[in-house]
């Protein structure tokens, strides 16, 4: 009888063994990868939210053009290949590759190239960034970056410098270039001397 009793206890303790060895089973098979995927999943729809609120409030255009004067009466054409807007600052336009030309009354004309660039349409004032090159006449100018203040009609042209053209050569750390007289000024940060190559 003691023998039958102790039979049965140890069938009663394998089966309970077996039944929450079984449960272990379905809980980590079901459960336990189910929330790993449902973590998953959220982390995967927060990313996704994330890029559409980076996106949300701004408009995108691709191949646009903005004409208008500057303070000076003189006509400009901005080209960019890429220009995007926060809807709440819509005067702020934010451009990539981009082709600006000034028109100026006595005929000629100043031909600016950037890779990147800011244009204030309520101002007019520009500010153009990257690989910057500039044409006038028969000069050359590239800069790391180059400011168009509107109200007050002058470009500032600034970092790593370098002009070319038939009078010479400059290399200098800033120009004022003033758009009304076409005077350009010439300085470095450091105080040290402004390099200009002349030709004769």
């Amino acid at each position: 009888m003691a023998l039958s009793k102790n039979k049965i206890k140890r069938k009663t303790l394998i089966q309970i063994s077996l039944i929450s060895f079984g449960l272990l089973i379905v809980f980590f098979t079901y459960f336990y990868s189910g929330n790993k995927n449902v973590s998953l999943d959220k982390v995967v729809e927060k990313e996704i939210e994330k890029d559409v609120i980076e996106k949300e409030g701004f408009n995108t255009f691709e191949n646009i053009t903005y004409e208008g004067k500057d303070s000076n009466d003189n006509d400009f054409v901005l080209n960019a290949e890429y220009a995007e807007f926060a809807t709440n600052e819509s005067n702020i336009i934010y451009m990539k590759k981009i082709v600006c030309r000034f028109f100026f009354k006595d005929g000629t004309t100043l031909k600016i190239l950037s890779d990147k660039g800011i244009f204030d349409n309520i101002s007019n004032d520009m500010e153009f960034e990257e690989n910057v090159e500039m044409y006038y006449l028969e000069n050359k100018l590239f800069s790391d970056k180059a400011n168009f203040v509107n109200s007050e009609n002058y470009l500032i042209v600034q970092g790593n410098v370098l002009g070319e053209g038939p009078l010479g050569n400059v290399a200098a750390d800033k120009l004022n270039v003033d758009l009304i007289d076409k005077k350009m000024k010439i300085s470095m940060y450091n105080e040290s001397k402004v390099n200009i190559k002349v030709n004769y």
